[in-house]
């Protein structure tokens, strides 16, 4: 049988044919090389802008500032992220384990990314429309944490893998996860396994139980969520699922799973936080940003330790707040601080609408500022109102007068006038007639008993003798800084100036002349340990000590029976003290001081408004005064210490001449040495009776 002839190739065809194969393998390797060069400028492009390797090998996550008192406890953070590092030795086997068990099995095995882990999550995605697979490696998740945000899109997930890749060439595996441990947020504000325990258990990371540490694998997957504060049930929930995974993995036996599984969940109780001196704590905050910057406070983990005593400032906090209520009760004030707590006031306020008190408390021999309160509620007013509040001293202000008069010849047996006096004001048409307190005159008295009962027109008289410049040439020496007016009428305290400044200033009295400029900060040390800064004040001489010693001796004597007496109700031991009133009753001083410590109390209205007729600084103030002292130190042992140079005598105050037996109720004195009075009263001599008149009609207004 004769085969069919085959039909004759056609040779056109057969080229076009081979043309067409042609043309479609090079439209696909052109398709393909252009998708490799797009994929690789994204890649490079992507590249530019992240973290280099080296930038990776340097990085450190934030780590609160820590603040601690002047016992080392710690008081205060500073933070974005609050975080305490670790070491990788330091946690649990249970707690490694269980990490890798449910965020990467493959943890030790992959370059930084599971590609059979990617694609599992992508198809999971893919099928459920939605992300519910993240297919992200422990390497992924601390890119991610170090460096990017948590918006879900590819352009992220590309970042993460380039970056894994870069941590994985930049690091260990051990290295990594101990990163990540340190960097995982376990949700209110706590970051880190250490900062968790501690949070949730109260314990160091080494000290966890299986139990625990699967608690805490439990919780970053959703910090909100599976929160045991928020959902005990569901966090419970999620703890044992955890640890089925773990046995399932062979990392914890059955029994232990049975074991940890029985076990409740027993957690720190969380209170309502209120840190200690808040406002204290706010000044050192300013204060480090303003030198070290926003990068160093929120983020360097360095180590503050401050002056701040927290038995004083607790003290301070307690007493200050019971005497302003009292206030408050016993006048009806209308807009009290009770009522403005209970209508939720916000925290943007500076000034408040009820009655504020500022106090501080200075070891006046080292400067150390050992307690503070600039206003009754940080979160309705962060405005401090001891440092950056300035206020009229009132009467508190003559112990500036008083110390540059004995400074200069003065004595406090010296004789000055108290009754009235009329004087023009330069360049202006009007006249300026101060007066006393109580409108009353007591005449012809001693310096000291002047200064004890705060006697208005005597300070006039003797600011017009010694001039109004040299008064704030010695305010400046004493430690105040703010800028004062070279008027009479600064005498009584007409110039603005703060809470801490006159407590420092009154300080350098107490410390016989030496100032000590005051500071809250001893020392700053970085996050290794290594000095930062180091605060160590000296003395700086402002007068010397016999003055100060006299002025001391002399502000005694107004605690003792004058216008301060009422912090006698509670404290009894060795002090010395000034008031201060303003005119219209708007601001209420006493600043005293003991042989260990000086402090101020002010209060009054943030608007200037009266406190309330008849407030005086010996009423409102010194009670707090008192009562603190008696707190912090309530079995004072040791005087004020007296220098040579000095004597004590027995003196008349009617005549300012030394006392003799025949003299009513005389008083001791003391003098510089050579400055004491060498005549005797000629005044009271046996089987005399003196009458002592409140006719002053023979002195004239112009004389002292």
């Amino acid at each position: 049988m004769q085969r069919p002839k085959r039909p004759y190739p056609d040779p056109h065809r057969a080229h076009k044919t081979r043309g067409r194969h042609h043309r479609i393998r090079w439209t696909i390797l052109i398709a393909f090389s252009v998708l490799i060069g797009l994929g690789a400028g994204t890649v490079l492009s992507v590249s530019r802008n992240l973290p280099p390797a080296e930038s990776i090998s340097f990085f450190m996550p934030a780590v609160a500032t820590k603040v601690y008192d002047d016992q080392d406890s710690l008081v205060g953070e500073f933070f974005v992220e609050r975080r305490e590092l670790t070491n990788l030795d330091r946690v649990p086997h249970y707690l490694k384990d269980g990490i890798i068990c449910i965020e990467d099995k493959m943890f030790y095995k992959h370059w930084g990314v599971d590609i059979l882990g990617l694609l599992r999550a992508f198809i999971v995605n893919i099928l459920h429309r939605e992300v519910i697979q993240g297919g992200s490696t422990i390497t992924m998740q601390l890119a991610r944490n170090m460096f990017l945000t948590m918006e879900q899109t590819m352009m992220r997930k590309l970042k993460e893998i380039i970056l894994a890749i870069r941590i994985e060439r930049a690091y260990t595996k051990e290295e990594i996860l101990e990163k990540y441990l340190n960097q995982i947020n376990f949700g209110r504000g706590r970051y880190g396994v250490a900062t968790a325990a501690k949070y949730y258990f109260n314990k160091e990371t080494y000290e966890l139980t299986l139990s625990e540490c699967a608690l805490l694998i439990a919780i970053p997957k959703s910090p909100d969520r599976y929160s045991p504060f928020n959902n005990y049930e569901l966090a419970l929930q999620r703890r044992n699922l955890v640890l089925r995974k773990m046995t399932e993995s062979k990392f914890i036996t059955d029994a232990e799973y049975e074991t940890a599984k029985a076990e409740s969940i027993i957690l720190v109780e969380q209170k309502a936080e209120k840190r200690l001196g808040e406002y204290f704590i706010e000044d050192i905050r300013r204060y480090l940003e303003l030198k070290y910057g926003p990068e160093f406070v929120y983020r360097s983990g360095a180590n503050i330790y401050t002056t701040l005593n927290t038995k004083a400032q607790i003290a301070a906090e307690t007493i200050m707040e019971k005497h302003l209520e009292g206030i408050e009760e016993q006048y009806k004030f209308k807009d009290s601080k009770t009522h403005w707590d209970s209508i939720g006031i916000g925290d943007t306020l500076q000034y408040s609408p009820y009655l504020q008190g500022a106090l501080v408390l200075i070891d006046h021999h080292t400067g150390e500022v050992k307690a503070m309160i600039g206003g009754r509620d940080y979160s309705q007013s962060k405005w401090n109102r001891v440092t950056q509040a300035h206020r009229q001293a009132g009467s508190a202000f003559k112990v500036f007068v008083w110390t540059a008069a004995y400074d200069n010849g003065f004595t406090p047996a010296d004789i000055v006038l108290d009754l009235p006096i009329v004087l023009d004001i330069p360049g202006m048409d009007s006249i300026y007639r101060p007066s006393n307190y109580d409108r009353k005159f007591m005449g012809p008295i001693t310096m000291e008993k002047a200064l004890k009962h705060s006697r208005n027109l005597a300070a006039i008289r003797l600011i017009r003798n010694i001039g109004p410049e040299l008064v704030v040439h010695y305010a400046h020496q004493l430690g105040v800084e703010s800028p004062l007016l070279a008027v009479v009428s600064l005498a009584l305290g007409v110039c603005d100036v703060s809470v801490l400044e006159m407590a420092s200033a009154v300080g350098t009295i107490a410390n016989l002349g030496e100032r000590m400029p005051p500071y809250l900060i001893r020392r700053i040390t970085d996050n290794n340990g290594t000095l930062v800064e180091m605060n160590t004040p000296f003395p700086e001489p402002a007068i010397t000590q016999q003055t100060a010693y006299v002025m001391l001796n002399t502000m005694r004597s107004v605690v003792d029976g004058g216008t301060g007496y009422k912090a006698r109700q509670y404290y009894r031991g060795p002090a010395a003290g000034k008031t201060g009133t303003t005119n219209n009753y708007s601001d209420a001083w006493f600043i005293g001081f003991t042989p260990h410590y000086v402090a101020a109390v002010w209060m009054g209205n943030d608007d200037n408004e009266r406190i309330f007729r008849g407030a005086t600084g010996g009423d409102i103030c010194a009670p707090v005064w008192g009562e603190f002292m008696a707190a912090i130190d309530p079995s004072p042992s040791g005087e004020f210490p007296m220098p040579a140079g000095l004597v004590n005598c027995r003196i008349c105050e009617q005549t300012g001449m030394l006392a003799n037996e025949y003299c009513p109720d005389p008083r001791l004195y003391t003098f510089v040495a050579g400055t004491e009075p060498q005549d005797t009263c000629d005044l009271h001599t046996f089987g005399q009776e003196y009458e002592y008149h409140d006719d002053f009609e023979k002195f004239s207004d112009g004389e002292f």
